[in-house]
C-alpha cells in the first residue's frame, strides 16, 4: 500500500508529460497510444484517491462514452480508442506548469510591484476594481499563462490589506481573464469568431472591446455588495500599510527586471511555439510557463533552490491535482467518444431544426447557452463553438456577421467562467483547493446571466442598428 501511495504523485507526474509531449502525438500513432496507456493508468490508480464526487462524475463520463459508441453503432478502433485519453492530458500539463510558475512569482516577491496601487485603496471596492484591471491586462498578452500569475498577485496583496478571501481572489481572476479573452488578438476565440463570422479582427474589435468594458463594470458593481462590512478593515490596513512597509511602495529596478524577464518570457515563448512551431495553444502555455520558469532561474542565480521546490511539487504536493487529473482523463475521452461515434452530429441536427422555427436573432441569444451547456458535459467550448458555426453558416439563413461573432465569443467566455472543465476555473482550483463547482457555477453564475444578457443587448443591436 505504500508503495502505491508514493507513485501517485508520478502518476500525475506522468500525465503531465503526456500532456507536454502532445506535439507528437499528430505526427506518431505509437506515441498517441503509448500516452493513452499511460493516462489511462493513471485514471485506474487514482480512481480511490480522489473525492466520492470526483469519481461519480469520471464513472458518468467513461459510461456515457461507452454508451455512445453502442448507441450509435460505432465500433471503435482499439488503438484509438486507448489514445482518446490523452484528449485533454494538455490541460493537466497547463495546471502543473502554472504551479511552477508561481514559484518565482513568490520567490522575487513580485506582487509587492502592485502594491503600490493597493495600499491608496481607501474603499472597499477600489482592490477589487484593480484586481480585475491587473486579470485582464495581463490576459490580454498571455492568455491561460496569466491566470496564475493574476492570481498569485492579488492574493498577496489583498491579504496585505486584510482582505482574506477567496472568492474576491477568484472571481476576480476568473472574470479579468473570460472579458480579456473576447478582445485578445491572440485568443483562440476571437481567431474563432473572425474565422466563422468573416470579420477582421479590426472590424471586431470596437464592439467586443465595449462588451468586455460593460463585462468589467457589471462584474465590479455586482462585487461592491459582496464586501459590506469590510470598509473599517479595509481603512486601518490601509493607514497602517505606508509606514509598515514603505519599501514596498517603490519597485526597485532589480526586481522590476526580474518580473518583465519572466513575463515577457512567458508571452515571447508562448507566441514563438504558436506562430513558428505551430504547437497548439495549450501546449504552447505549459511548455512557455516552464520555459520561462527556467530562464528566470538562470537569469536571477536562483536556479538551484527553483529546482528543489519544482521536484517537490512533482514528487509530492502534486498529488492536489489528483482529481482535477481524473477529471480532464475522463473528460477527454469522452470528448473523443461524442466525435468519434459521430453522436455530435446530433447537437447539428438539433439545431438545425431550431433554426428553422424561431427567429434569426434569437438563435443568435441563445447559442451561449449552448456552448455553456455543452461546456458542463466536458466538451471544450472551442470545439462546441465551430460545431455550432459551420452548422449555422450551412442553413440556408442569413445570420448577421458581428451578432454571429459575438454570441460565439459570449458563449466561450461564459464557459471558461462557470464550466469545471475549463482551464481558468481548473487553475484557480489546483491553486486555492476550493471546488470547481465552488469556483465556478457557485461564484460566478449570477455574474455570467447579466453578462449574458449584455452579449444579448449587443447581439439585438449589431443585427438591428449596423
Amino acid at each position: 500500500m505504500k508503495f502505491f501511495h508514493r507513485l501517485q504523485p508520478w502518476l500525475c507526474t506522468a500525465v503531465v508529460v503526456v500532456g507536454l509531449l502532445e506535439f507528437l502525438c499528430e505526427k506518431n500513432n505509437i506515441f498517441t497510444v503509448c500516452g493513452g496507456a499511460v493516462v489511462l493508468g493513471a485514471l485506474i490508480f487514482l480512481f480511490p484517491r480522489i473525492s466520492p464526487y470526483a469519481r461519480v462524475v469520471a464513472l458518468v463520463l467513461c459510461g456515457s462514452s461507452l454508451l455512445a459508441f453502442f448507441l450509435f453503432k460505432t465500433p471503435p478502433v482499439p488503438g484509438e480508442l486507448i489514445g482518446g485519453f490523452t484528449e485533454m492530458a494538455s490541460l493537466v500539463a497547463v495546471m502543473a506548469a502554472v504551479n511552477i510558475l508561481g514559484i518565482p512569482l513568490e520567490m522575487g516577491k513580485y506582487a509587492e510591484l502592485f502594491q503600490r496601487f493597493f495600499v491608496r485603496a481607501k474603499r472597499p471596492a477600489q482592490p477589487y476594481i484593480i484586481s480585475l484591471l491587473i486579470a485582464y491586462v495581463l490576459t490580454f498578452l498571455s492568455l491561460a499563462g496569466a491566470v496564475g500569475p493574476s492570481y498569485y498577485l492579488v492574493r498577496e496583496n489583498l491579504q496585505k490589506l486584510g482582505l482574506k478571501n477567496s472568492r474576491l481572489e477568484t472571481t476576480s481572476v476568473a472574470r479579468g481573464y473570460a472579458m480579456a479573452l473576447i478582445v485578445s488578438p491572440v485568443a483562440a476565440t476571437v481567431g474563432i469568431a473572425v474565422k466563422y463570422s468573416g470579420l477582421s479582427w479590426k472590424q471586431l474589435v470596437g464592439p467586443v472591446f465595449l462588451l468586455s468594458l460593460a463585462g468589467l463594470l457589471a462584474a465590479f458593481f455586482m462585487e461592491t455588495n459582496q464586501m459590506t462590512g469590510i470598509k473599517g478593515q479595509l481603512s486601518g490596513q490601509a493607514a497602517k500599510q505606508p509606514q509598515n512597509q514603505p519599501a514596498n511602495a517603490k519597485a526597485s529596478p532589480r526586481r522590476l527586471a526580474g518580473f518583465l524577464i519572466l513575463f515577457t518570457g512567458v508571452i515571447g515563448i508562448i507566441l514563438f511555439l504558436e506562430d513558428v512551431l505551430h504547437f497548439s495553444s495549450l501546449n504552447s502555455i505549459a511548455l512557455g510557463c516552464l520555459a520561462a520558469t527556467f530562464i528566470w532561474g538562470t537569469a536571477s542565480g536562483h536556479l538551484a533552490p527553483l529546482g528543489r521546490r519544482s521536484f517537490s511539487f512533482f514528487s509530492r504536493d502534486i498529488i492536489k491535482m489528483a482529481d482535477q487529473t481524473t477529471l480532464f482523463a475522463a473528460a477527454g475521452f469522452f470528448t473523443y467518444a461524442m466525435e468519434a461515434s459521430g453522436a455530435i452530429k446530433l447537437v447539428g441536427s438539433l439545431l438545425e431544426l431550431v433554426v428553422g422555427r424561431v427567429g434569426i436573432v434569437f438563435i443568435l441569444v441563445t447559442i451561449p447557452l449552448f456552448i455553456v451547456l455543452l461546456a458542463f458535459t466536458g466538451l471544450h467550448p472551442f470545439v462546441s463553438a465551430i460545431i455550432i458555426a459551420k452548422t449555422l453558416l450551412a442553413s440556408p439563413f442569413q445570420f448577421h456577421p458581428l451578432g454571429l461573432a459575438l454570441a460565439l465569443m459570449g458563449g466561450m467566455a461564459m464557459s471558461f467562467m462557470l464550466s469545471p472543465f475549463s482551464i481558468s476555473v481548473l487553475i484557480l482550483s489546483s491553486l486555492t483547493g476550493n471546488s470547481p463547482y465552488k469556483l465556478g457555477f457557485r461564484w460566478n453564475s449570477a455574474f455570467a446571466a447579466v453578462f449574458w444578457g449584455l452579449t444579448a443587448l449587443f447581439i439585438f443591436a449589431s443585427t438591428k442598428l449596423v
